[in-house]
């Protein structure tokens, strides 16, 4: 998969792990080449996109910046739009292989929020062109793509919804409420992303802290949670 955070079991890169055959004939398994360049063009779509946006990326550019011809790109997918599926599918599958690689089921369920949004931030952070993918672009480019951003905000509500036991008057809370703040959070990535700030991502944590627990826990425990997290990360 594609995440920085993903590679945490090897250290590297997607960048640094893809490797880069060069176009024309190889003394390797076709399966093998047809991987590679299935990935490169996968990580030509976000670097793209997250440069000149859906509609300004072409299958021509996709194709020249994955270094492979016309045809090779027909034969993995049938459209721009299929292969940006594709792209999106690929990084939200590797990114729920982090988050089950490195939560800890036995922590604590404020716990386990808390270091589910650190991991986000921290793939957020250092996977740009991925995130900028599934989180800006995936909302204009298309009814499908629409369709699997609204899919991965419900992916994720389950997680919280497990708040619920900690709030006596949980009967009352809104069907809606994992959704919504999980699209609130998904929102303040999404306004750091388009005007260029990443390097204030992984400092929306304790904000983010406060905006999730607090319907659970409530304000004060939700309060110290963020507090706790500012802590550390002035320390590091």
């Amino acid at each position: 998969m594609f995440w920085y955070l993903a590679g945490m079991a090897d250290s590297r890169s997607l960048s640094e792990r893809l490797s880069k055959l060069p176009p024309g004939r190889h003394l390797v398994p076709r399966d093998f080449v047809a991987q590679n360049q299935r990935e490169r063009m996968l990580l030509a779509t976000a670097e793209l996109v997250a440069e000149r946006g859906y509609q300004k990326t072409t299958i021509e550019l996709i194709a020249k910046t994955a270094r492979v011809a016309l045809s090779t790109f027909y034969e993995q997918f049938s459209s721009k739009e299929e292969c940006f599926l594709a792209a999106f599918d690929e990084t939200i599958e590797a990114a729920a292989e982090v988050f089950a690689e490195l939560l800890d089921p036995e922590q604590e369920w404020s716990e386990q929020v808390a270091s589910g949004l650190e991991i986000a931030l921290e793939m957020v952070a250092n996977e740009p062109a991925r995130a900028r993918l599934c989180i800006v672009e995936a909302q204009a480019a298309g009814g499908e793509a629409l369709a699997r951003y609204q899919g991965m905000l419900e992916r994720i509500a389950p997680k919280l919804r497990e708040g619920r036991v900690h709030n006596p008057r949980a009967s009352r809370l809104p069907d809606g409420l994992e959704v919504a703040i999980v699209g609130g959070l998904v929102w303040l990535v999404h306004q750091r992303l388009i005007a260029g700030q990443e390097d204030e991502i992984k400092g929306l944590l304790p904000e983010m802290l406060q905006v999730t627990l607090t319907p659970y826990v409530g304000e004060v425990e939700a309060g110290r949670a963020a507090d706790a997290a500012q802590a550390r990360a002035a320390a590091a």
